[in-house]
Parts: structure tokens; sequence; C-alpha cells
């Protein structure tokens, strides 16, 4: 019997809390739809209207505002961190500038060479090199050739020089014979006519 009366509290205890519910809106983990269809689950009608009670509105109420502060407070730390990422992103804008400006200037100074205090481009600076070889080149060819010329003309002259030489001496000896012999012819002459 004492099962029975047991039974018999359980029974009621539940049916009265089935009859008359909680307040919905007290379940704060739920979301504010769900609380709000709950609502108007728990509300009475009247024609065709819904009579909510003030606690279940207020309570939403309460919820409602927790939402939107709580949003608003997200908000607001998503907009400050939205503004500390501009910083950063503005802060790496800028410091890619300064690296990109820095690589070209080190770009700059790679693809040119100082000559003389002015800087050349590698290409300018290649083709004045090569034409200073190249200029070169041409006046050792020239003076190569020059010298060789010199050198066939010296040989020729010194050619011309010895045969000149040699008719010199050719005719200074034949002179020198002509001479002897118009002195011995002199020289006769002038015995026979002593004589």
């Amino acid at each position: 019997m004492r099962c029975i009366l047991y039974l018999f509290f359980l029974f009621l205890c539940v049916n009265v809390s089935a009859q008359r519910r909680g307040n919905p809106a007290a379940a704060t983990e739920a979301p504010l739809q769900q609380q709000f269809d709950e609502m108007l689950d728990a509300s009475n009608r009247y024609q065709e209207f819904k009579v909510v009670r003030q606690e279940f509105l207020d309570a939403f109420m309460v919820n409602v505002s927790d939402s939107i502060s709580g949003y608003t407070e997200r908000i607001s730390q998503l907009e400050g961190e939205m503004a500390e990422l501009r910083n950063e992103i503005d802060a790496n804008s800028n410091e890619v500038a300064e690296r990109d400006a820095t690589i070209a200037e080190l770009n700059d100074e790679l693809d040119t060479v100082s000559l003389l205090g002015i800087q050349l481009s590698k290409g300018t600076y290649s083709l004045i090199m090569w034409s200073l070889v190249i200029g070169l080149l041409i006046a050792l060819l020239v003076a190569l050739a020059s010298t060789r010329i010199a050198a066939a003309n010296n040989t020729e002259l010194k050619r011309e020089r010895d045969k000149l030489a040699a008719e010199l001496e050719q005719s200074r000896k034949s002179r020198l014979t002509v001479e002897q012999d118009l002195r011995r012819q002199l020289q006769d002459e002038i015995n026979r006519r002593n004589d």
C-alpha cells in the first residue's frame, strides 16, 4: 500500500508540473527564436490573440537585451580587432613598400657600374669596354703593320744605301784611278816637255 501511495504522490507532482510550465524565457542557453516559440506555446489563447504572461515577456526582454549587449560587445570587440588588423596591414604595407624600395635600389646598384664617377648600366659599360678593347686591338694591329712596313722600308733603304755606298765606292775608285791616270799622263807630259 505504501508503494501505491508513493506512486499517487509522484503522479500528482508530475501532473502539476506538466500543467504549470516554467518560464520558457528563463532557459538562457536556448536561442532567442526557440525561447520565443516556447513562450508562444506556453501562452493562453483569448479569441484570436495569444495572452502571454508578463513575467515571460520580462524574462524574454532581459534575454533579448543580454543578447543585444553581447552582440554589441562582440561587434565592438571585432571592430577593435579589425582596427588592429588594419593597423597591422598598413604597417606591413609600409614595410613591404620600404623593402620594395630597398630591393629597387639594390637592383639599380647591381645593374649599374661606376666608371670615372659616372653611373652606367652594365650594358653600356660592357659596350664601352668592348669598344676600348677592339679599339686597342685595332691600334695594336695598325702599330704592328706600320712597324712591319717600316721594317720592310728600312731593309729596302739599307739595301739602297748599301747599293749607293757600293756605287759611291766604285765611283770613288774609278775617279781615283782616272785621277791617277791623269796625273801620270800629266807627269809624263811634264817629263816630256822638260826633256
